[in-house]
C-alpha cells in the first residue's frame, strides 16, 4: 500500500485512464488521473492511509474537450497479514459528471425563479404605494386643512416607491447615481419646481451603490433634503449636486436663504418629517450631514461612506 502503485482495477478504471488495464498494472495515480490531478490524488491516497475512516474527494479530470467528475472514495484495507499495518488502498470512484450538471442547473433554475418572485413584489409594492399616494392627494384636496401634511406624506411614499421601482429591474445594490436621480425627479415633480442638478465623478457615478438595507433611508433622507431646501427658498433657484470620489460620495444642496440665529444641526430632535426624520434615518456612522450659512446661501451637505455606499459589483472597480 505504501508504494501507492496499481495492483488491480476494472475495466471503468482503465477507460478513464485510456489505457489496457494490463499495462495500467504496476502504475501511479497520475497514469490513472493525469499528471495535473496525480499529486493531489497520492497526497489523499497517503492521508487514507493514515485515516481511519474513508476519505472522501471530488477529481476534475480532463477527458478530450471536456472534464469529467469523479467522486472517489479512498479506504486502506488493513489486518489481512494478522495485523494493523495498511497492506491495501482502496479507491472507488464514480462518474458524477451528468449528476453534478443536473444540480448546478437545478439550482440556477431556483435562483432564476426566486429573482422573477423578488422583481415581482418589487413591482407590486411599487404600485401599491402609488396606489397609496394617490389616494392621500385625494384626501387633501377634499380637506384642505391637512393638505400641507398630506401633501409631506405623499412625498415620502413617493420616494420609497421611486426605489422599489428601481429595484424591479436591478439585481444587488442600486447605483446610487440612478436613485439620485429618481428622487430628484419625484420632488419636482410633487413640488411643481425645478431643480438644477450636477453630477461629477466620471465612471464612480456608476461604480458607487446603496445596498438594499440603506437604500429607502438615504432616499427618504434625499426627499426631506430637497424639500427642505425647496421650502425654504421663497420660490428662488435650487442647485443639487452629486459628487463622488475615491473614499465615498456627496451630495450638496444649495438654496438661497438663511438659517435661523444660533441654529445648530445637533439640536434638532428626531422626528416624523423634515431634518428630524433625516437625522433619524442616517446611519450614525456612516453619513455626514451639515448645514451652513455661506452668504446669502444655506448649503447643505450629505457625505456618505461605507458601508452606507458599497462599490457596485458589475464595474469591479480597483478604485
Amino acid at each position: 500500500a505504501q508504494s501507492l502503485r496499481i495492483v488491480k482495477l476494472n475495466h471503468a478504471a482503465a477507460t478513464l485512464a485510456g489505457r489496457p488495464e494490463a499495462a495500467m498494472l504496476g502504475g501511479t495515480p497520475a497514469q490513472l488521473f493525469g499528471d495535473e490531478q496525480g499529486a493531489q490524488v497520492v497526497a489523499d491516497m497517503r492521508e487514507a492511509l493514515e485515516s481511519q475512516t474513508v476519505v472522501q474527494r471530488e477529481y476534475h479530470v480532463p477527458a478530450g474537450q471536456s472534464t469529467r467528475i469523479w467522486d472517489a472514495r479512498l479506504l486502506h484495507l488493513a489486518g489481512v497479514g494478522g495485523d494493523d499495518t495498511p497492506e491495501l488502498l482502496l479507491l472507488v470512484a464514480s462518474d458524477v459528471t451528468e449528476q453534478r450538471a443536473a444540480e448546478q442547473a437545478r439550482l440556477q433554475a431556483a435562483i432564476s425563479q426566486r429573482e422573477l418572485l423578488v422583481r415581482e413584489v418589487h413591482h407590486r409594492i411599487k404600485n401599491n404605494l402609488q396606489g397609496v399616494a394617490g389616494l392621500l392627494q385625494q384626501i387633501a384636496a377634499r380637506r384642505p386643512e391637512v393638505a400641507g401634511v398630506l401633501k409631506e406624506a405623499v412625498g415620502q411614499v413617493q420616494a420609497i416607491a421611486q426605489v422599489y421601482g428601481l429595484q424591479v429591474g436591478a439585481a444587488g445594490p442600486l447605483v446610487l447615481k440612478r436613485v439620485f436621480d429618481a428622487i430628484v425627479g419625484s420632488v419636482q415633480r410633487m413640488q411643481g419646481r425645478v431643480i438644477t442638478t450636477a453630477a461629477e465623478g466620471g465612471a464612480l457615478m456608476e461604480d458607487w451603490c446603496l445596498p438594499e438595507a440603506e437604500a429607502i433611508p438615504i432616499a427618504l433622507s434625499l426627499n426631506e433634503l430637497l424639500g427642505n431646501a425647496l421650502r425654504h427658498s421663497n420660490g428662488a433657484q435650487v442647485r443639487c449636486q452629486l459628487i463622488c470620489d475615491t473614499a465615498g460620495v456627496t451630495v450638496e444642496i444649495v438654496n438661497p436663504g438663511r438659517l435661523p440665529e444660533g441654529f445648530a444641526l445637533q439640536n434638532v430632535k428626531s422626528g416624523v418629517s423634515g431634518l428630524g426624520l433625516v437625522r433619524a434615518l442616517l446611519p450614525r456612522r456612516s453619513a455626514i450631514l451639515s448645514l451652513e450659512q455661506v452668504g446669502e446661501d444655506v448649503v447643505c451637505r450629505l457625505e456618505l461612506i461605507p458601508p452606507s455606499v458599497v462599490h457596485n459589483p458589475a464595474t469591479k472597480s480597483s478604485f
